[in-house]
């Protein structure tokens, strides 16, 4: 399999070394316009080093787009015109309308295109989706320092909308109501923000997404009428709390066991599957343009509420 990484920044570099890794994979190149930076990582890599992406036609079956959102569009319609495969980092475009446009490509195409939410290869998510069934409120937490990239979105399609798809894809069920606060504060998108969907089956998520704070912090709860489990994602730890009865209802606590793996490599190995067996994603276009309209919904509801502050 024949696989290329287009953009090596911070995260772009370690598709190109997990690319490198894989048994049965051939990374062939890798793309930037900072040429320092593709010879830099190419090298690092044992890979040539291309500085457009358009090179990389005729010489590969898949690539990861890893470049900012807002030339997603483009470049993935380009690739999927070639008939080659795509992995492209979330979100998957910046508007509906664009994610829409690469959903009908892709079909008539027949190539397979994978959105990067990378939490969904985390073994605790992972062991989430087994035992999940009918959740009640969910409350998630995912904060950090404020690090100099991704600064072309705000936090909510930076951060929260990882919990957003992985809320969804618990839930199963339409969102109905949103109500959303965010700030920016040390860039001009939003840097720190809170929304609770109310979905039509009763359930309500509560999501705050922070880049300002000191500490990293990843974790999700979710409370079921016979139980609490909480999720460590940091640690890739998964606790579950279950009533043992009804006339005596203290907790007891289960950490079922999970075998650990770096979730970017076994993102990228379930799509090199995918691409192989032609076979659809874990986590699609479909999925992704589904996280992406509940995102600029909230975006829209903080719009509204604070206007342009």
């Amino acid at each position: 399999m024949r696989v290329g990484v287009i953009g090596v920044g911070y995260l772009g570099q370690h598709h190109a070394r997990v690319y490198s890794e894989l048994p049965g994979v051939e990374l062939v190149g890798v793309v930037d316009i900072n040429k320092e930076r593709a010879k830099e990582v190419a090298e690092r890599y044992f890979t040539s080093a291309f500085f457009d992406y358009q090179d990389l036609f005729g010489k590969v079956d898949a690539v990861s787009i890893v470049v900012p959102t807002v030339i997603h569009r483009d470049i993935a319609g380009r690739f999927i015109e070639q008939g080659i495969n795509i992995l492209i980092e979330k979100p998957v475009t910046t508007s509906l309308e664009e994610a829409r446009e690469l959903m009908e490509m892709a079909n008539k195409k027949n190539v397979v295109l994978q959105v990067g939410h990378i939490e969904r290869f985390n073994s605790a998510v992972v062991e989430l989706s087994k035992i999940v069934d009918h959740p009640i409120f969910i409350d998630c937490s995912r904060m950090g320092p404020y690090v100099n990239r991704n600064t072309d979105v705000g936090v909510v399609l930076d951060l929260m909308i990882h919990d957003i798809d992985i809320v969804m894809s618990i839930v199963r069920d339409k969102v109905v109501k949103i109500n959303a606060s965010g700030y920016p504060v040390f860039s001009r998108e939003e840097d720190i923000a809170n929304a609770q969907l109310v979905f039509s089956n009763g359930c309500i998520a509560n999501l705050t997404a922070s880049r300002i704070t000191r500490k990293k912090i990843r974790r999700m709860e979710v409370t079921q009428l016979d139980s609490f489990i909480s999720i460590d994602y940091l640690e890739q730890e998964l606790a579950v709390y279950k009533k043992t009865s009804s006339s005596f209802p203290y907790l007891l606590m289960e950490k079922p066991p999970m075998q650990k793996g770096e979730p970017l490599r076994l993102e990228l190995e379930h799509f090199i599957k995918c691409v192989r067996n032609g076979e659809k994603p874990l986590v699609g276009l479909e999925e992704g343009t589904n996280a992406l309209e509940v995102a600029l919904n909230i975006l829209e509801e903080i719009k509204k509420k604070h206007g342009d502050s």
